[in-house]
C-alpha cells in the first residue's frame, strides 16, 4: 500500500515538474487582515441610506382598491362560462364529439353482443325421459324442492286434485 502511495507521489512530481501549484505569495497571511478591513471600510454606510424608502404607492391606491376589486369581479366571466366558450371552439368540440360517438357506439355494440339470440328449444316428455341427467338426480332433491314450494295443501285441494285426475285410492295404495 505504501509502495502505491509512493508511486503516485512520484507520478505527481513528474507531472508538475517540481512546481507546487498551491504556493502562497510571501507575507500573504500577515497582510490579509489589513486587506479585509480596507474592503469593509469601502462599503457604503447602510444606516444612513435606510432613511430613504425605495418603494412607493400611488396616491389614493388603498382608497380606490375596493372599487377596483369589485369591478374586476363583476367583469370577470365565471369559470363555467369560460369552459363552455372554450368547448365551442372547433378544435376542441370536434374531438369531444368524436370521442362521444365512439363511446356510444362501443356501448351499443357491447349491449348487442351481450344479448344472446339463441333459439329457444322446446323440450318434450320423451326428451326428458331419455335424458340421463334427470335419471342421475337423487329423488331427495325433488322431495326438497316440492317441500319448499308454497302451495295450498288443504284436504279440499288434495281431494279436488284426485277427482280432477281420476285417481282412486287403490292406485295410491299400490304405489306405496
Amino acid at each position: 500500500m505504501e509502495k502505491d502511495i509512493n508511486k503516485e507521489e512520484e507520478k505527481l512530481r513528474i507531472t508538475l515538474n517540481g512546481n507546487n501549484p498551491f504556493n502562497v505569495p510571501p507575507a500573504y497571511f500577515e497582510n490579509l487582515h489589513g486587506k479585509i478591513m480596507d474592503q469593509i471600510n469601502t462599503l457604503p454606510d447602510f444606516s444612513k441610506n435606510s432613511q430613504i424608502n425605495p418603494f412607493s404607492v400611488p396616491d389614493g391606491y388603498f382608497e380606490n382598491l375596493p372599487s377596483i376589486v369589485s369591478e374586476n369581479i363583476l367583469t370577470r366571466k365565471s369559470k363555467l362560462e369560460l369552459w363552455l366558450s372554450s368547448i365551442q371552439r372547433p378544435r376542441i368540440a370536434i374531438p369531444i364529439a368524436f370521442a362521444t360517438l365512439i363511446l356510444l357506439a362501443g356501448l351499443f355494440f357491447y349491449k348487442q353482443s351481450s344479448v344472446s339470440n339463441m333459439p329457444v328449444q322446446q323440450l318434450t316428455a320423451e326428451d326428458l325421459s331419455n335424458s340421463n341427467f334427470i335419471q342421475s338426480i337423487d329423488e331427495d332433491f325433488f322431495v326438497e324442492v316440492l317441500a319448499e314450494q308454497t302451495s295450498d295443501n288443504s284436504d279440499e285441494s288434495i281431494e279436488q286434485y284426485l277427482i280432477d285426475n281420476n285417481i282412486e285410492i287403490n292406485q295410491i295404495e299400490n304405489k306405496l
